[in-house]
């Protein structure tokens, strides 16, 4: 089976052995080391999709030293935006020319723990209704496609959309609006003193997500990452997240099917009082994180809980086993999660969060190996 087939596969009926396999390798990447090893691209070169192509050729080489079965995508800057840009060197130094203005800004090395997420900081930028449609601009996906922004998925649809599975990403209504509108204090405070004020936000900026959702599907994108955070038992209640979080997930996941596309529904943090409500939304697949920050979540028990519904991606820690842990214990826990997926056959091997920096480039092939190696195996159907 080809790396689609497979995808498509445990979305839809099952599979018994050769699951998929998939890694997300942005945080990885941010390690200079890391970087050098994959791609003898620039680091500055793909820096805010000024330069698609070179965007592409950090992918082709990624998956020649990486290979997996899915090809994550986005959306790039408009064509008329990269025309009007350029990168800039001096030394090892970069900077993004506005060839328009003249003006120079210079580009800063992500470092390893990322930037300052600023935006979950910020004072809300809607305090009536009136405001919303000031912040939040609907643009309908034939536009999208029009002025290019849907240009770098339709080069990886094109390179690479007959052999893997094609992923685009978006992020949930509710986690969307707390970055860009309201930050974290402010969607906490409105959730009380202005519900309906979050609500209009929230339903304008689901109608910007279904705009771009039928851009990907036009440009032919497989599947959709429905990245959720801050909405788990740690931090809302059950019922705010039965008001604010979960119809608008509902929302994109009936249009996500609808136009012919699966969805995977990356859920952060605790989840022992709304599994059900997850899986009852009907994405094709669930992802969950590794037991951490004083939350707890075993694969075993999601399994029996989700009882086959939906298709289950593996929570591997990405830190303490993958990045610290022997082979050994590596090999044992790929094995049991893979026994896990055998009991549905609805399985992705996955991690629960993105592999660290600090994790070795032949720690991420063993892993690789291991992981095939196991899947492809005679173990029992239904064991653990």
């Amino acid at each position: 089976m080809k790396a689609k087939e497979k995808m498509l596969a445990v979305m839809t009926k099952c599979l018994k052995s050769d699951f998929p396999l998939v890694i997300e390798l942005g945080l990885w990447m941010r390690d200079p080391t890391n970087w050098k090893e994959i791609t003898d691209q620039h680091w500055w070169s793909a820096y805010q999709g000024a330069d698609i192509s070179a965007s592409l050729k950090v992918i082709e080489d990624t998956y020649r030293k990486l290979d997996q079965d899915w090809v994550r995508c986005g959306t790039c800057p408009s064509k008329e935006w990269r025309e009007t840009h350029r990168i800039e060197t001096k030394g090892m130094r970069a900077f993004l020319v506005n060839t328009l203005t003249g003006e120079k800004t210079e580009i800063d090395r992500e470092p390893l723990t990322g930037h300052k997420v600023t935006r979950i900081d910020r004072e809300p930028l809607v305090e009536s209704l009136m405001d919303i449609n000031k912040q939040v601009h609907v643009i309908d996906a034939e536009s999208l496609i029009r002025n290019g922004r849907l240009d770098y998925v339709e080069m990886l649809v094109e390179k690479f959309g007959s052999e893997k599975f094609i992923l685009s990403s978006i992020g949930q209504p509710f986690w969307s609006a707390l970055q860009s509108i309201f930050g974290l204090k402010g969607m906490m405070i409105n959730l009380y003193k202005k519900p309906k004020l979050v609500e209009h936000t929230l339903e304008r900026v689901t109608a910007v997500c279904i705009e771009v959702l039928r851009a990907y599907a036009k440009t032919g994108v497989d599947g959709v990452w429905i990245e959720e955070c801050l909405t788990s038992s740690d931090d809302i209640s059950l019922s705010h997240f039965k008001r604010f979080a979960l119809p608008y997930t509902v929302e994109l996941i009936s249009e996500i099917r609808r136009l012919g596309m699966k969805s995977i529904h990356y859920f952060c943090g605790g989840v022992r009082d709304r599994i059900e409500l997850i899986v009852d939304a009907g994405p094709d697949a669930i992802s969950l994180e590794e037991s951490k920050k004083g939350f707890e979540i075993d694969l075993d028990w999601v399994d029996k809980v989700v009882d086959g519904r939906v298709c289950l991606f593996g929570n591997l820690d990405a830190m303490n086993l993958l990045q610290n842990g022997t082979t050994e214990e590596l090999r044992r826990e790929i094995r049991r999660q893979i026994n896990i997926g055998r009991r549905h056959g609805k399985f992705v091997m996955c991690t629960g969060c993105p592999p660290m920096p600090e994790t070795a480039l032949s720690r991420l092939r063993e892993y690789i190996e291991i992981a095939r190696q196991e899947s492809r195996s005679s173990a029992t159907f239904g064991g653990s």
